[in-house]
């Protein structure tokens, strides 16, 4: 009787061991694979960003080009166009000056084409039948970017930027147009690509790709593809999965809208590649696990076999469990060592970042010093790149690496930001009163931005005309919310709202809005005798 009770116990031990171990080794394979898709739409999203900055900053220079030339126009007139090389000369040397410029082209309201950067006297040539010149027929001074084209005088593949050019009334005067050369910008993409199988484009509104890196074939056709899937499929925090139908490839997608151009940025992230990266995090602990698996099952077939022998059944059964529990110890014993030494590795992890955002700011500062004129605007970079390395350090120093205690971290930042803004001959006091809470990691950084940006502005501007001056801060907590404040007793900050132009905003304002959105957080700015910034925000964060 006992014989035949022991084995369906021991099968019921083996069964819910060798579940545990399963369950356990599919529950880290699962964390992985989220850990590794999360990081590789992180890097995409960022690598996406730093494409938009590029495509803003070189396409809206060239815009602002545009009107300039329109003005060349009106000074000049047609007839001293075309009868003096003066505008091809002034634009042969604006082509000549960057590189990704092929060449400048103006025609009149015929679609003629009265000057360019390539010849003069000009031959007779139309402009009529292109898709910029038609685009520009209708009233409105919207930038226009045009597919890649063959030039009719030059064969090299380039894409246009073009804007209307108008006469007093609103009369069309004809279109200004720069050829840009794709090879400039492919250059670029592939310098930024993190893996030999992710992609870049260059898409219009319609989905028609300007640049595609790699692209696949050779460089020298015009017509590289129509993808309107990759403007128009909705995203989720700025990514999307899709299958690019120009190799068939499924990616991960992070797509960007340039500012005030009708223009896309797109980096697709192959999904093979990520496999194979939580492939190779996975394949150490499978390596571990599937052998300990198997010896755990062949314990249970001794257990078993012991447990149907009259003389030493409950002996057997007795040591099996006696083994099992030995190793049930020595797996947590091994998984709490894992624990430690991944605390460790993220500490370093934050620590790295720190040293390689302080080579960050030390480049920022070499280079300010070699071209005086960039030290102002690189201040507020290398005062905002600081900050985040102070949150590093922070992580760094404590015992925890999921939080930062905000009283250290605010004392800290005092410290570099009295020394970053101390002049000669002005005393500028601050006091602070924070109770000693913890923020998580999510939400500290944009905390520390925002604060950093309203300590920078009242060390800028509250004491412009005074030597001496008094800043208080203090962080409260109550109801699961904090409350920052920030005064001082100078004589005002400068009204931090937008002007009434587009594209003269208040950067540091800009960020202030952006954070505090992030940390659901309200902001109020209140001016009596100086300044004083509130701004309130839940403790814990909802979605964690």
């Amino acid at each position: 009787m006992e014989r035949k009770a022991a084995s369906p116990a021991v099968l019921a031990l083996l069964a819910v061991a060798l579940a545990l171990a399963v369950a356990m080794l599919a529950i880290a394979a699962h964390q992985y694979r989220s850990q590794v898709m999360a990081e590789a739409e992180s890097r995409s999203t960022a690598i996406a960003r730093v494409l938009e900055e590029h495509a803003a900053k070189t396409l809206g220079i060239h815009a602002m080009t545009l009107s300039h030339l329109e003005w060349m126009v009106d000074d000049l007139g047609w007839e001293r166009i075309d009868g003096s090389p003066l505008l091809h000369e002034r634009l042969k040397t604006l082509a000549s000056q960057t590189p990704e410029v092929q060449s400048y082209w103006i025609t009149d309201e015929t679609g003629r084409v009265r000057a360019s950067s390539f010849e003069w006297p000009m031959r007779v040539l139309s402009a009529a039948d292109r898709e910029y010149f038609r685009a520009h027929l209708g009233a409105g001074d919207a930038i226009h970017i045009g597919p890649r084209l063959s030039g009719k005088i030059n064969s090299e593949i380039f894409f246009t930027l073009s804007r209307r050019m108008e006469l007093p009334g609103n009369r069309f005067q004809g279109v200004a147009q720069i050829s840009l050369l794709p090879g400039y910008f492919a250059d670029f993409y592939r310098s930024v690509l993190h893996d030999p199988r992710d992609v870049i484009l260059l898409l219009r509104e319609d989905g028609r790709a300007i640049v595609r890196e790699p692209l696949g074939s050779t460089p020298d056709r015009a017509d590289i593809g129509q993808f309107p899937e990759l403007v128009t499929t909705p995203d989720a925090n700025g990514t999307f999965r899709a299958v690019t139908s120009f190799d068939g490839v499924e990616r991960v997608l992070a797509r960007r809208k340039v500012p005030n151009l009708p223009v896309y940025v797109v980096y697709g992230t192959d999904i093979a590649s990520i496999e194979a990266a939580w492939r190779n995090r996975v394949e150490p602990y499978a390596l571990f696990a599937i052998p300990s698996i198997g010896l755990l099952g062949l314990l249970g077939v001794i257990a078993l076999r012991r447990s149907r022998q009259a003389a030493d059944a409950q002996e057997a059964l007795r040591r099996s469990n006696e083994a099992l529990e030995s190793r049930i110890a020595e797996r947590t014993h091994h998984l709490d060592q894992a624990l430690a030494d991944k605390e460790v590795l993220l500490r370093d992890i934050h620590h790295r970042v720190k040293n390689n955002l302080q080579v960050i700011l030390s480049l920022l500062e070499l280079q300010a010093q070699r071209s005086p004129e960039l030290e102002a605007p690189f201040s507020e970079a290398l005062s905002r790149i600081n900050t985040m390395g102070l949150i590093h350090e922070q992580i760094y120093r404590s015992t925890g690496v999921s939080s930062v205690r905000l009283d250290n971290f605010i004392e800290a930042l005092i410290g570099h930001l009295s020394s970053f803004h101390r002049r000669p001959g002005r005393e500028i006091a601050i006091h602070h009163d924070v109770e000693p809470v913890a923020v998580d990691l999510n939400r500290v950084v944009p905390f520390a931005l925002i604060l950093n940006e309203v300590l920078s502005n009242a060390f800028k501007h509250a004491f412009a005309d005074r030597c001496s001056g008094t800043i208080t801060i203090t962080v409260t907590a109550e109801d699961g919310m904090l409350h920052l404040a920030v005064a001082d007793d100078g004589t005002g900050t400068p009204e931090p709202e937008p002007a009434a132009e587009p594209g003269r905003r208040s950067m540091g304002m800009d960020l202030i809005r952006a954070f505090a959105r992030q940390i659901r957080g309200e902001y109020r700015l209140t001016r009596t005798d100086g300044t004083r910034f509130d701004l309130v925000f839940p403790q814990e964060d909802e979605a964690s």
